[in-house]
């Protein structure tokens, strides 16, 4: 195994991340992609790429992590480029114990436990992981040879955020009108999923699908009422509290709800 690879592992053992069941003599040869510093992404959600700068990313087979400033709250993204003018854009972070994704020029693999995952659909190809990867909406332009990802792209089925507030019509979504009703989607604007619910009192509650474990996509499960992160099984409440018992400690991020004859306001900082 080579030092550089040695080196990782060890980082990673120090971090104190599990990589269970790989002989260090025995790891496969795949690194984490390398690093690319970025700033904050602007209001726009826009993040642009002079693909041409960047020598492991411009080449057929390559890709990079963009590493984005703590205080942004992005996660970090592993940008490929499979062949050609095509690129891809996903999460970086394996959904199985939250290691540095790496790229084999055809596939997305986590260098911890090999798990592999569709560069296209995020879809997962081999387990152990068996969460999708979160992908984003990129477009390259081969003349100016920029990659533009788009980090707040949402569902076309879904509204968007206007002015940083998303109105769901009750003409439009009627189950919240009734107490324990729930919408769930993607609005453009944002990039993320949210949830809305009408609790038991009468009131609303709006939060984010971004699980503050290892920032897997959290899903209402109604066999126990709370969401639920599929990858290391922490629960929240419908108003985002953390329920104990799962590794997360910290609560869903909330937005806040205003209500009236007409449907149902959420504020989108």
């Amino acid at each position: 195994m080579s030092s550089s690879r040695r080196d990782f592992f060890k980082k990673l053992l120090g971090t104190g991340v599990v990589v269970a069941g790989i002989p260090p003599a025995c790891a496969p040869n795949i690194d984490p992609s390398p690093v690319l510093d970025v700033p904050t992404p602007g209001g726009d959600g826009i993040v642009s790429l002079v693909v041409q700068r960047y020598p492991d990313l411009s080449r057929a087979g390559g890709s990079v992590t963009l590493r984005f400033p703590k205080e942004s709250g992005q996660e970090n993204l592993l940008v490929v480029h499979p062949s050609a003018d095509t690129y891809a854009v996903l999460s970086a972070t394996c959904t199985h114990v939250g290691c540095p994704m790496g790229f084999d020029g055809t596939e997305a693999v986590c260098p911890c436990h090999i798990s592999k995952f569709n560069v296209t659909t995020g879809a997962v190809t081999q387990e152990p992981a068996t969460v999708p990867l979160k992908t984003y909406v990129a477009t390259y332009n081969a003349g100016t040879q920029v990659l533009s990802i788009n980090l707040k792209a949402g569902s076309d089925n879904f509204p968007s955020v206007i002015n940083g507030t998303l109105t769901l019509t009750f003409a439009e979504f009627p189950d919240l009108q009734n107490t324990g009703g729930m919408v769930s989607g993607n609005p453009t604007g944002y990039g993320k999923t949210i949830f809305v619910f009408k609790l038991e009192d009468g009131t609303y509650s709006a939060v984010d699908s971004v699980c503050t474990h290892q920032g897997c996509e959290v899903g209402f499960e109604s066999s126990i009422n709370e969401l639920l992160c599929p990858c290391h099984a922490s629960t929240f409440t419908k108003t985002g509290v953390v329920s104990p018992g799962g590794p997360a400690t910290v609560n869903l991020k909330t937005f806040p709800v205003t209500a009236d004859a007409s449907g149902v306001v959420v504020s989108i900082a």
